[in-house]
């Protein structure tokens, strides 16, 4: 650890001994040990938690690495000489009096620490910014975002890179000078481009098509590809020049060369490919201001859950790659921070379960220091050894799509396999292994009425469930629940493009059941109240820091909870 950052150590030190000698002699006995031998742990460690977690305090300007050490050290300090003080009360002031001073100069020295860590961010921005060359076609690839409705991209850390542009831009050949314009950290500003590429899920598809107007009017092309053009292709085409329909790796080069043929066609299908020597992603191309690094393992869902569109894009059989192609993967990735996209990385039976044990104990093997989350089914925690390795190999959350606790709504929603499991036996094995639960739930179901909105929320503050995600069901285009809501008229926004926005997980889009429609959003808004309260979150704080008997973990449940109170009440 360099000098400059301890120097205000010595500093504090030096004028603390003076202080003592000078003024507070006759209680050297408790201001020594409070702030010369004691006061040194918290201020290193500090440091250490701040260039640690440099990511998180840089990149989404996190206080809680620099802050929670200074209150640990703060809270006793303050009890104890205020006990031993309080008669003397010329003591007391001088104590106070040293107190700041010793903040004073702990943040002294977070500071100096934090400024040459952003020096660091700002040359390694700087390094990825990619020199025109006019000798190659220039392929522009856009990450739209809803600027109208924020969802989870009102908070960075809850943003993720564009992995399917970066395999795109892997598949690119060299002739091609490939850039990616991501609207998460920087709004869109035309740029000159031979041929754009633009992804969007249903939510930002008007963002998506107002920016394909502008290359369109110049006779640029515009492929669409991703969720939602492959859901509603024929809608698209009314807004870009060419469709990929699913995974792309297996007509990107198709379509590569029908542009320089310029015989581009409207609709290109891809096929579900074995995941075997998969395309690894060009992550240079990605901002640095991204807190997580995203990476897949498999593909595919044999659920078919009647809400989601994932089996209907990546297909029903359960695709995987091979373990140590993942693990080679994960050695080349900078980020410390992991998301495992996956819809299910556990996936389906016991050769799955093998493999995802197998993929664990390599990264432990290869010491790749990771720290991660991950989404799966509710087995994940029915296999102690699964989640021993998932620990061991540094996974802080796992993310369940619970749902519900009712099993009327569970058989509604066709979520077989949650019926079938024991959720409360699950939650403590998993936080057993010192890993946070981020529990799914969805609001808004047919069989869903004013009780069970309720007893929903009463279930989640009962139970361990460490982090509360609650989004309202939402009829996505592609799903049996559209299909079925449409035909039967329930739809409440059907001015399609223009009403796609409100598909965002946080709106309600269709006619409820049981009770009418604003007696659904009134108990809906005071159930989020109720769950993300400040009280709630802190009391989820400690009963995470309790039951997995880890600070680490019991801070990343923390911070996501946050991020879904901003995102719940942004909605209201």
């Amino acid at each position: 650890m360099r000098l400059k950052y301890i120097f205000p150590l010595f500093l504090f030190l030096a004028s603390m001994l003076l202080i003592t000698i000078f003024f507070l002699l006759d209680y050297s006995w408790i201001i020594i040990p409070s702030f010369i031998v004691f006061y040194p742990m918290p201020y290193l460690s500090g440091l250490k938690e701040t260039a640690k977690n440099k990511n998180v305090v840089i990149k989404i300007k996190n206080k809680s690495p620099y802050i929670i050490p200074m209150l640990f050290f703060s809270l006793p300090t303050i009890i104890i000489n205020l006990i031993f003080l309080f008669t003397d009360l010329f003591a007391l002031i001088l104590f106070f009096m040293v107190y700041i001073i010793s903040v004073v100069f702990y943040f002294l020295g977070i500071y100096i620490l934090i400024r040459d860590l952003k020096k660091q961010f700002e040359i390694e921005d700087k390094a990825i910014e990619i020199k025109e060359d006019q000798t190659k076609k220039r392929l522009l690839l856009i990450n739209p975002v809803n600027k109208e409705i924020a969802g989870l991209t009102i908070n960075p850390s809850s943003t993720f890179p564009p992995l399917g542009l970066g395999i795109v831009a892997a598949l690119t050949p060299e002739t091609f000078q490939v850039k990616i314009i991501d609207e998460n950290f920087e709004d869109f500003e035309y740029e000159n481009a031979d041929l754009v590429g633009i992804t969007a899920f249903t939510s930002v598809a008007n963002r998506a098509y107002e920016i394909a107007a502008h290359y369109r009017k110049d006779n640029i092309p515009v492929i669409m590809g991703g969720i939602h053009a492959s859901m509603v292709p024929e809608e698209a085409l009314k807004y870009v020049d060419s469709v990929v329909v699913g995974e792309a790796e297996s007509v990107w080069s198709t379509v590569i060369d029908d542009f320089l043929n310029n015989t581009l066609k409207q609709k290109y299908n891809g096929v579900h490919l074995d995941l075997e020597n998969s395309t690894i992603a060009n992550r240079d191309l990605f901002s640095n201001k991204y807190l997580f690094g995203t990476l897949q393992t498999s593909r595919g869902c044999p659920m078919d859950c009647y809400f989601c569109s994932v089996s209907a894009f990546n297909g029903r059989k359960y695709r995987q790659r091979p373990y140590k192609e993942v693990l080679d993967e994960l050695e080349q990735m900078h980020q410390r921070m992991i998301f495992f996209v996956d819809d299910n990385i556990l996936g389906y039976g016991k050769g799955a379960e093998e493999r995802a044990i197998q993929l664990f104990k390599g990264m432990v093997d290869r010491k790749l220091t990771k720290t991660w989350f991950c989404q799966a089914s509710l087995n994940f925690g029915s296999n102690e050894e699964v989640i021993k390795w998932a620990a061991r190999a540094g996974c802080k959350m796992v993310f369940l799509g619970l749902e519900s606790a009712d099993p009327e709504e569970l058989k509604v929603m066709d979520k077989k396999l949650n019926l079938q499991l024991e959720y409360k036996q699950a939650f403590e094995n998993i936080n057993k292994y010192k890993i946070a639960v981020l529990g799914a739930f969805i609001f808004g179901s047919d069989s869903e009425t004013e009780k069970s909105m309720y007893r929903k929320v009463k279930y989640i503050l009962k139970n361990r469930i460490d982090v509360i995600q609650t989004t309202t069901l939402t009829p996505l285009p592609g799903t049996r629940l559209f299909k079925e809501l449409q035909q039967n008229e329930r739809l409440i926004y059907t001015n399609f493009p223009q009403d796609w926005k409100f598909y965002d997980m946080g709106h309600l889009t269709y006619h409820v059941n049981n009770m009418e429609n604003e007696q659904f959003l009134d108990h809906h808004r005071k159930c989020s109240r109720k769950l993300y309260s400040r009280w709630t979150l802190y009391k989820k704080f400690l009963k995470t820091w309790i039951h997995c008997r880890s600070f680490q973990t019991a801070m990343w449940a923390y911070n996501s909870n946050k991020n879904y109170r901003n995102v719940s009440f942004s909605n209201d």
